[in-house]
């Protein structure tokens, strides 16, 4: 876990945040714009913004970072990692963990700036995601091509979209009691 833990947190240097950081704040400009003509939620804004921010943190762990290879790396078996597990592969174990954890906040953040009630595009979306970068990496020899990836990534946008639901059945039931407005 602290191989993985450590390699993620490598990546977080002052230029990698700026670079991460442009985009986020082009895109809260754009969508504040918004929510000051009232056509966007403030929560919405700024999760979207999140989200921005978040995808080149995810685009520079999956593919900016990663050595380019001679050949095309890929592992067609579905579920192989978990055969690596049961044999008592605990890196294999905590990489089936980050893969999931990762996606987590693309199904929470995509959630709240998402516009429909429908939490199915959310889904569809961040499975869409993961096969993206699957196929990126393949394309461009950057890291192992693997269905069980495209599975645990989809497993974190659900886990994310879940969070969410109950974030926000959390928030309505304290304005219920406290008769306040938070959403």
């Amino acid at each position: 876990m602290e191989a993985h833990l450590g390699k993620a947190l490598s990546l977080v240097t002052l230029d990698a945040v700026v670079v991460w950081m442009i985009p986020a704040l082009i895109c809260f400009s754009i969508t504040y714009l918004r929510y000051r003509k009232g056509k966007m939620r403030l929560r919405s804004c700024l999760a979207l913004s999140m989200l921005v921010f978040y995808l080149g943190f995810v685009a520079s762990l999956t593919l900016l970072s990663r050595q380019v290879a001679p050949l095309a790396r890929m592992e067609l078996e579905l579920f192989w990692s978990y055969r690596l597990i049961h044999s008592g592969d605990k890196g294999m174990f905590f990489e089936v963990f980050w893969n999931v954890v990762l996606f987590v906040p693309y199904g929470f953040l995509a959630s709240i700036s998402s516009k429909s009630k429908a939490k199915w595009t959310v889904f569809l979306s961040g499975s869409l995601l993961s096969v993206a970068i699957e196929l990126t990496q393949l394309f461009t020899h950057r890291g192992l091509f693997e269905y069980d990836d495209i599975v645990h990534n989809t497993l974190g946008t659900v886990v994310g979209i879940a969070l969410c639901l109950i974030a926000s059945k959390v928030l309505i039931n304290l304005e219920r009691k406290y008769n306040i407005q938070l959403t």
